[in-house]
């Protein structure tokens, strides 16, 4: 069995790898080192993960990366964490006018707890995803149940960019009666999997169709040889994935530039 700084681990590395391969699969800027990971693109979300600086040069070394967004002249979320080096680490962002935004909840649950059979709201239905034109009807129906309005395009482009050829994404859709309504990912991780972007459109909540999806998706990692599942659950999420049976690990806080 994992300790829980391991599980913490896992959950902290995994979330880092989903959104940089999505960078890599759009061709953008990706570092990946030991000392910080980061995704920058003029087409989607920018973000950082992962700080391990080294005291004596972590000034440096924050300082170097906020040129290069100035240069770049983005906005990014910086996402902090308990594992995140060194620890005052919030306070330089500060200094470099970073503003604190939003938490998300770092969450896992062992698989071994997962039922086998759970409920599906009568009508509905969940397919995975194996071609472009799904994959379209997919974005759509994630940018209404994020309500992502003023980034509609950005969000649809950068998934149908990724495509389907990356064997570690399988992406999910749920239909009620025959009408797409919900969307999930499935990412195959090192040592967990993770699952992204569970949503709902809102005129189809309710009826607990996210909590099918997210069941099935349980399921589906399950099957593929997986012991643990993790996420990153924000405020709205929290109660659902508390209530399936996942664990809080810790706090993930995201600063804003």
């Amino acid at each position: 069995m994992s300790t829980d700084r391991e599980i913490a681990s896992l959950i902290e590395y995994n979330t880092a790898k989903f959104f940089l391969n999505l960078g890599y699969l759009n061709g953008d800027e990706v570092c990946d080192t030991p000392e910080i990971k980061y995704v920058f693109t003029k087409n989607w979300f920018n973000r950082i993960f992962m700080a391990n600086f080294d005291e004596s040069d972590v000034s440096t070394s924050v300082e170097l990366i906020v040129s290069r967004i100035k240069k770049l002249n983005i906005s990014v979320s910086w996402y902090v964490t308990p594992q995140s080096c060194p620890t005052n680490l919030q306070n330089l962002l500060k200094h470099h006018c970073f503003i604190y935004k939003e938490d998300w909840k770092a969450m896992a649950i062992e698989l071994k707890t997962v039922p086998e059979s759970f409920d599906i709201p009568e009508g509905m239905e969940i397919k995975e995803i194996l071609n472009l034109d799904e994959l379209k009807t997919w974005t759509d129906v994630l940018v209404e149940s994020f309500e992502f309005s003023k980034i509609i395009a950005s969000y649809k482009k950068y998934f149908i960019n990724a495509g389907l050829n990356n064997l570690d994404f399988h992406y999910y859709l749920g239909f009620l009666n025959g009408k797409p309504v919900a969307t999930g990912i499935l990412f195959k991780g090192e040592g967990a999997a993770g699952l992204f972007y569970i949503g709902t459109i809102p005129k189809a909540r309710g009826q607990g169709i996210a909590k099918a999806m997210v069941h099935y998706l349980l399921r589906e990692a399950k099957n593929k040889g997986y012991n643990i599942s993790i996420l990153q659950a924000s405020e709205m999420g929290y109660p659902l994935y508390k209530k399936i049976g996942f664990k809080k690990y810790y706090t993930t806080k995201i600063y804003r530039r």
